[in-house]
């Protein structure tokens, strides 16, 4: 259950990440950029097939000299981010970061169902998979809905301990990057066609017809160790949807909202992950300015997930969710949470970041004739156990230690979902810590101490 607070004026964190990565695509020449405006409120209704996304209209605006200068800018950027990573600025992240949250949840973020090792939520089991809930059916169960606009960052807190528990992080409002979404579901229609999904591949256990694959370094139950997917001939295609520079944007975003919001279990998932790639060369992340490992892609063309938690991820760490299409976020398309009994307008182009592994989730579906896929990036909870592990399993682990030493790391599973729990921020642990950033005495763990910040986006 929540309770609904009354949403702040300044609780708009929009421009801490609308200029961030509004332009945030590989490199460019800002002579090739149009501005384009974005497509209005109602979503189009044609009852052709939605294989094709309608392309919103041109116009030029005296916004162009601002977005061609954010363009050059943000070329600067993507070349100095290969050598120092991202940089959280400080002094812009203090200017928005909400006072209240939007939601206190009575539901407490430490009795959610995390595996006694603490790498994984409980697994539910597929006899244990939701059902799909139109709008009409959860406002009778007595869920809470929120509307939202999809731009405007709101967060839900646990109550007791006001540690956040989802972030609704938006999108930016730059009319370009609404484009750039409808180019992505452009292109996922295309890779569905071409990927001549089976039958059983469309209807499964999670949504019906809509396939789903995963893509890039995945380690679970079922795998000797970390690896990079295949999807046979389908890997290729999953590849150059990643290689995409709108598909990449919307990655870049998301992994910016990540570390803004949730900085210290960013940082732990980047250190561990930097080891496991240093270990071992052959695994290739799915972006090159993502800290995430995995990427899954839903094809839609109207996805609509049954209620499931993803028990596989690691429990501290944020799934990315964004969504794509041509669709009516007021009618269909919302992110419903069980434990929570709320359900939240999800629109096309925005993100949400949440414990996946923890929380039960699935959206409602969209109209007839309209368009919703979907793009989640995540951390397998195996992929840090085994770093964790020493790059092995814990059988292997168990012959090269002493009975001593091993008994020791045992124990260290009482406590780490505990300690996992103590990395997620509240609304007060956020603003001090970026206080402290601006003055001097802090440093962001993801970035070069010899960088300066400069004028710009939270995230550079």
């Amino acid at each position: 259950m929540a309770r609904v607070l009354i949403s702040l004026a300044q609780f708009d964190l929009g421009e801490l990440l609308r200029t961030a990565l509004a332009v945030d695509c590989e490199e460019l020449d800002e002579a090739d950029v149009e501005l384009r405006l974005p497509a209005g409120d109602e979503p189009q209704s044609s009852a052709q097939s939605a294989a094709l996304m309608p392309p919103p209209a041109t116009a030029a605006g005296k916004g162009d000299s601002q977005a061609r200068k954010n363009l050059c800018r943000c070329s600067r950027r993507n070349r100095e981010k290969a050598e120092i990573g991202r940089t959280v600025r400080a002094g812009t992240a203090l200017k928005y970061i909400p006072k209240a949250p939007i939601l206190e949840s009575v539901a407490e973020m430490v009795s959610l169902p995390v595996t006694s090792c603490g790498y994984q939520g409980m697994n539910e089991g597929k006899q244990r998979m939701g059902e799909v809930y139109t709008v009409e059916e959860l406002r009778r169960l007595g869920y809470v809905e929120i509307e939202w606009d999809g731009v405007t960052p709101q967060v839900v807190v646990d109550d007791r301990t006001k540690k956040f528990m989802i972030v609704m992080s938006g999108q930016p409002v730059d009319p370009s990057y609404q484009e750039c979404q409808e180019r992505v579901a452009e292109k996922f229609l295309k890779v569905r066609e071409v990927a001549d999904f089976l039958p059983e591949e469309l209807d499964h256990c999670r949504a019906s017809n809509s396939a789903a694959l995963n893509h890039s370094v995945f380690h679970s139950q079922g795998t000797p160790r970390p690896l990079n997917l295949c999807n046979g001939r389908r890997t290729e295609l999953l590849q150059e949807l990643c290689d995409d520079a709108d598909v990449r944007r919307m990655a870049h975003f998301a992994d910016a909202s990540f570390k803004t919001w949730s900085p210290e279990v960013y940082e732990e998932i980047r250190g561990k992950l930097e080891d496991l790639y240093e270990h071992d060369p052959s695994l290739s992340k799915p972006f090159p300015f993502s800290v995430y490992p995995c990427a899954a892609f839903n094809f839609g063309p109207q996805v609509c997930c049954k209620g499931h938690r993803d028990s596989s991820n690691y429990p501290p760490s944020w799934c990315a969710v964004q969504a794509l299409g041509r669709f009516n976020p007021k009618r269909g398309g919302h992110l419903y949470i069980k434990e929570l009994k709320i359900f939240m307008q999800f629109p096309a182009g925005s993100t949400i970041l949440l414990p996946s592994a923890l929380l039960t989730h699935g959206n409602t579906p969209v109209q007839e004739g309209e368009v919703r896929l979907s793009f989640t990036q995540f951390c397998p909870g195996s992929l840090i156990r085994w770093v964790d592990n020493d790059f092995q399993t814990q059988k292997n682990l168990a012959k090269r230690l002493s009975k001593k030493k091993f008994a020791e790391r045992m124990e260290l599973k009482e406590t780490r979902w505990e300690k996992g729990l103590e990395k997620i921020c509240t609304l007060d642990r956020l603003q001090k810590k970026y206080e402290e950033l601006k003055e001097g005495k802090g440093a962001d763990p993801g970035s070069n101490p010899s960088a300066t910040e400069g004028e710009g986006p939270l995230v550079a």
